[in-house]
């Protein structure tokens, strides 16, 4: 009667197991965002840089040298108030798995950016023009060497 419960219970361990690795792998993902990143590209020298402070995230973007946006938000989805080159912006962000999602707002227009690691020193940001309805696009960034060092 033992073994039969015994065999019988293996299965089931086995499922929590990987169920239980699934959000330390996901939790390394998110750690793996924070940083500093600069574009593959060359010629278009934007930068991202990500912070985690508690439960919101301090966010730096520039583009050629110029700082775009500066701003701390939760990511719990609330909103939060911001500037955006300059103009009045509404951004919520929140974790969808291993993805930080970023919606912002600017005016009639609205901008929803996914930024995902897709290596040990590569992060791809994937923007979609929501109000244009346009097709996303990706731009591809690698850690900055500051960072690479620090690691």
């Amino acid at each position: 009667m033992k073994a039969r419960f015994a065999l019988a219970a293996i299965p089931i361990l086995g499922f929590i197991v990987v169920l239980s690795a699934a959000p330390v792998d996901e939790q390394t993902a998110r750690d793996q965002l924070m940083g500093t990143w600069q574009s593959d590209n060359g010629a278009a020298q934007a930068s991202w840089t990500l912070a985690e402070k508690g439960d919101s995230i301090h966010v730096a973007n520039s583009n050629g040298g110029q700082t775009v946006e500066d701003f701390a938000c939760n990511t719990s989805g609330k909103e939060c108030s911001v500037k955006h080159a300059g103009h009045s912006a509404k951004v919520s962000m929140w974790f969808n798995g291993a993805k930080l999602v970023e919606l912002e707002s600017t005016g009639s227009q609205t901008v929803k950016r996914r930024f995902t690691v897709t290596g040990k020193d590569s992060m791809d940001v994937e923007t979609i023009h929501v109000s244009e309805g346009g097709s996303p696009e990706i731009a591809h960034f690698k850690r900055s060497p500051v960072e690479s060092a620090k690691q």
